[in-house]
């Protein structure tokens, strides 16, 4: 049963939406997807209360760390994958660590500060690895990025990344009206693309592309788990 932890010591790099983007395209691809919310302001829960949810998604709030054990321990009764979206805080290291998990997603934007909050995160998942005597897969999802231009920071931040030995998810995840829509309407992008919704389609093209990106990862072999350099470059679009 794998587990994936989305975290960034800071809040609004895209974790919640970059969770839910994966667990609605496993379970469109016939997995159970229990969904594990620890962030205090319950964003997935919310999600969660809105019509046409899918039958094979769950979400289990732990807005405490007191209550993630029992969230998570009910997550894996009840799915095939369980993902965990953790506070935008320095302590969500914490999370992770109780969670155990076999990957750990980085969202950020293209800018230096995020690229610095996502050097922390691998820190945290580097010490984890250590206590749990065995490693953790670890990639960084850029989020939020134009559909048609490239910042200028992105490269700066991208050779950055590969100067640390950081992975890169070869997709990103495009700025999309489609996507924070989930959050407003509920349901998933093929709900919304029926409804049409304007750039439901492409937005669900993105969405598949990225989780087709961390089924490859978690597929890869022990000494070919990440992205090679000239599949981030093309990824970043440079």
């Amino acid at each position: 049963m794998p587990t994936v932890a989305f975290v960034n010591p800071k809040g609004g790099a895209g974790k919640t939406t970059a969770a839910l983007l994966l667990a609605l395209g496993l379970a469109e691809r016939g997995h159970r997807v229990a969904m594990v919310d620890a962030d205090p302001n319950r964003p997935l829960v919310h999600w969660a209360s809105l019509p046409a949810r899918p039958e094979t998604v769950t979400v289990h709030p732990a807005p405490m760390e007191m209550d993630l054990p029992d969230a998570l321990r009910e997550a894996r009764s009840k799915a095939d994958w369980v993902i965990l979206d953790t506070e935008g805080s320095a302590r969500a290291g914490l999370a992770f660590a109780v969670a155990k998990p076999d990957m750990v997603i980085t969202p950020l934007a293209s800018s230096t500060l995020e690229a610095l909050q996502a050097l922390k995160a691998a820190e945290m998942v580097h010490e984890a690895s250590r206590k749990l005597r065995r490693p953790i897969i670890h990639a960084c999802l850029f989020t939020r990025l134009p559909a048609a231009i490239r910042p200028k920071s992105l490269r700066q931040v991208v050779e950055l990344l590969k100067g640390k030995g950081i992975a890169i998810l070869p997709t990103a995840i495009v700025e999309k009206e489609a996507f924070r829509a989930l959050f407003a309407a509920g349901g998933d992008l093929a709900a919304l693309e029926a409804c049409g919704t304007y750039g439901a389609g492409a937005a669900r093209r993105n969405a598949e592309g990225y989780v087709d990106a961390v089924l490859a990862l978690l597929d890869g072999d022990a000494d070919d788990r990440s992205p090679s350099r000239g599949e981030e470059a093309r990824a970043a679009g440079l």
